[in-house]
């Protein structure tokens, strides 16, 4: 027997490096080729979300855009220069490919025409979105989802393949899948299924790349397919999480899951709200809320109109007074609705008068105090009956027309749900021979502000004006027909938006002919300006009489059914007066009015009686048909056909069970094979698995105290690395406990080199 040689037993191993042919992936690269596909798998599933939403008309196949980004991704990550140098082309090629498909939906001659026609859609919506307008303009949504798309797959590529990081990379197709199936509503989501066993398979199979890479270092023999069998052990434990997940009975608590989700993302819903209104065009899958939007009032097509309390109101109504709750007035028509040009913010405190004081005499106007209760989030504005000229709270006035028309009331302090405020305002109760003698001398101001008109507003809305007016001789007069010309349009919740290029109003006279008071109130407004008489519309919420409560029968609890909006005519000497030409609400009786002399100057307001509802709902010409009970506009939220709908909170729950699985995976994997050992040489093997783990681990010849001065070297900030190592050596080796003051030691140590390599793992 040879005697045993100490430099033989002691000196350091060479790590052992299997020879260039002896394993298949060294000659084909089919691991490579593994993580691509299920990579591609998990982008496409993204892609193929959003594409199949058909979101607005037009959009071009994102399958291309998003195909090409995967493939760029992949090709510049194994290009060996800097990031820095590379990201330039990706962003180049990524460019080149999006203007393309753009150019492939113009219209136009030549490339030249194309891009003018671009860059002109393009400045005017930047216009729209920077100063408070509305477009309906579908380019700049494709525009924008082009873009994202291959930003998105192409960040999310290069994460994988260049800086080898799954969780990284599932980060952009993460959020856009979950974005794009929650406005979606009621359907199960295959692409999300698809998305999450993808997501799984790559960040498992990233695991063992960067495994084998170690054993490859270290010398470590291991399976030639051991990719494969732990995808497919991988494969078959997500199908049971997934089938768990769907069994789980969790169906009595989806109303509780959405509210709660609801409220986790109202802080970014409610700040991305203001932008719909450059994005109208887009198909919204679920019927959108009215009147959502702040400073605007968007022609939006379908809504919907839910039971959701919006605020409750003590007030005493009279038969004479337009009962509607004002929120805001609109001054700026535009092709797409109406917008606010604000030009002064008078800050006032409580008790005192707005600008300018209401008329004296009590035979024009009349001052209303409503008593209101804050609801349903409805904090951001003071309601009043009629135009608000004072409060009891301390607030801003935002004012148009050279600051002497007040078109809403801001609180300066914040409101919460339950808090009560009154705002005094001042309602026209002129009689019609008082509005037939106003003539038409109006101040400068008004009709500076009051008479503006989109600039392509076709010509015929104004003729179509002169026509319905034809022989009436004072404004009032003709602000009447107008009235009672669109009162003849039937009430639709469910209209159809109006198409590219094309002016709303002009779509809702010529070619849709219904829709509800949105419509109604814009057109009998835009009308009446281009008969040279100032309008405006005003939204808000109507107060039903019949709704009544309380002892004394003034109060009034609001949903977002009674949402609703008038057109305001300007009458010299008399002010704003109120407007009704949509048919689902009475005519506003007026003293001398036919409607009040039949009933004594008095009747009911605010709904039809039966007689009335009976007539226009059999009557096509007053759009009885819009307004009967089977109506889908008009019934309950959640009502719907036929067909299983899928629970809203399933996709939700699905990702929390995968996230609480990798999270217990994770977390037995941190303390696998530490139970009952002593504290020192617990941080010891946490610090070498952590140092794996960010990819600064060492051969496993490595001494302790060798390991921790390598690392030392090699992680910025993880120099006490040393500490932990003389600790360990001390206790597993010497056999000799630490005293109270090394273990503090020891404890501080090892958070500092914790963090150290937490940040490194990170950068990676």
């Amino acid at each position: 027997m040879r005697e045993a040689n100490w430099d033989e037993i002691f000196q350091r191993r060479e790590a052992w490096t299997p020879p260039a042919d002896e394993r298949l992936k060294d000659v084909i690269p089919w691991e490579e080729w593994l993580t691509l596909l299920i990579t591609g798998v998990l982008f496409m599933a993204v892609v193929h979300s959003i594409d199949s939403a058909h979101w607005v008309d037009n959009m071009p196949s994102l399958y291309p855009v998003g195909l090409s980004a995967l493939l760029v991704g992949y090709g510049l990550s194994k290009v060996r220069l800097p990031g820095l140098l590379l990201q330039p082309l990706g962003l180049l090629a990524g460019a080149t490919l999006v203007f393309l498909q753009l150019m492939a939906i113009l219209p136009g001659p030549s490339l030249y025409v194309r891009t003018d026609a671009l860059l002109d859609r393009m400045y005017v919506w930047w216009s729209a979105a920077t100063q408070g307008g509305i477009s309906s303009d579908t380019l700049p949504f494709i525009v924008l989802t082009l873009t994202l798309v291959w930003l998105g797959t192409y960040i999310s590529a290069w994460a994988v393949f260049r800086l080898q990081n799954a969780w990284l990379g599932l980060v952009p197709g993460g959020i856009a899948l979950m974005w794009n199936i929650s406005f979606i509503p009621g359907q199960f989501s295959y692409s999300f299924v698809v998305f999450v066993f993808a997501a799984v398979l790559l960040i498992m199979r990233m695991h063992v790349s960067h495994r084998e890479k170690e054993w490859d270092r270290a010398g470590v023999t291991y399976p030639e397919f051991i990719s494969l069998s732990v995808l497919n052990a991988t494969f078959w434990v997500t199908v049971g999480l997934l089938v768990a997940v769907w069994l789980v009975p969790l169906a009595q608590r989806s109303d509780s899951a959405n509210e709660r989700w609801q409220h986790l993302t109202s802080p970014l819903t409610d700040r991305l709200t203001p932008l719909a209104r450059v994005f109208i065009s887009v198909n919204a899958k679920k019927p959108i809320a009215v009147h959502n939007l702040k400073d605007a009032l968007a022609l939006q097509g379908a809504i919907r109109l839910n039971g959701d309390q919006a605020v409750e109101v003590n007030v005493k109504l009279t038969p004479e007074m337009a009962a509607y709750l004002r929120a805001q007035s609109f001054d700026e028509y535009t092709s797409s609705g109406w917008k606010v040009n604000v030009t002064g913010d008078v800050p006032f405190a409580p008790g005192e008068f707005s600008e300018p004081p209401p008329p004296a005499d009590s035979d024009v106007r009349k001052s209303v105090t409503v008593n209101v209760t804050v609801e349903g989030g409805n904090n951001g504005v003071l309601y009043s009956l009629g135009q608000p000229i004072r409060s009891d709270q301390r607030a801003e006035a935002k004012t148009v027309a050279n600051g002497n028309d007040v078109v809403t009331l801001k609180p300066r302090d914040h409101l919460s749900d339950g808090d009560t405020y009154s705002v005094t305002g001042s309602v026209s109760v002129a009689s019609v021979d008082r509005l037939r003698a106003a003539g038409s001398r109006y101040p400068a101001s008004i009709a500076a502000q009051y008479l503006q008109l989109a600039d392509n507003l076709p010509p015929r809305v104004a003729g179509k004006a002169a026509e319905v007016t034809q022989g009436a001789e004072t404004p009032y007069d003709k602000a009447a027909a107008i009235e009672q010309y669109l009162r003849s349009f039937p009430v639709d919740f469910d209209v159809p938006k109006t198409p590219a290029g094309r002016d709303t109003i002009d779509f809702f006279l010529f070619d849709a002919q219904r829709g509800y008071f949105d419509y109604h109130a814009s057109a009998m407004a835009v009308m009446l300006r281009s008969l040279g008489i100032p309008a405006r519309v005003a939204a808000g919420y109507v107060i039903d009489p019949l709704q009544a409560q309380g002892d004394d029968g003034s109060t009034y609890q609001l949903t977002e059914k009674n949402a609703w909006a008038w057109p305001e005519v300007y009458f010299p000497s008399i002010g704003w007066v109120e407007f009704n030409p949509t048919p689902s609400q009475p005519l506003i009786r007026r003293p001398g009015s036919p409607q009040a002399s039949a009933n004594g100057g008095g009747g009911t307001r605010g709904t039809l009686d039966p007689v009335d509802l009976g007539a226009l709902a059999n009557d096509p010409g007053l759009g009885g048909a819009a307004l009967t009970p089977a109506d889908p506009a008009l019934q309950a939220p959640g009502g719907g056909g036929g067909g299983r709908a899928w629970p809203a909170w399933l996709p939700l729950a699905i990702f929390g069970g995968v996230l609480l699985a990798g999270a217990g995976g994770a977390r037995i994997a941190w303390e696998r094979g530490l139970a009952g050992e002593p504290r020192p040489a617990q941080l010891w093997r946490k610090t070498q698995r952590l140092a794996r783990w960010s990819r600064a681990g060492g051969p496993p010849s490595e001494t302790p105290r060798e390991f921790a001065q390598r690392l030392a070297r090699e992680v910025p900030g993880a120099g006490e690395a040393v500490v932990l190592a003389s600790g360990y050596e001390r206790t597993a080796f010497g056999r000799k406990a630490l005293g109270e003051d090394e273990q503090a030691r020891m404890e501080m140590a090892w958070v500092r080199v914790r963090n150290s390599l937490l940040r490194r793992f990170l950068r990676r």
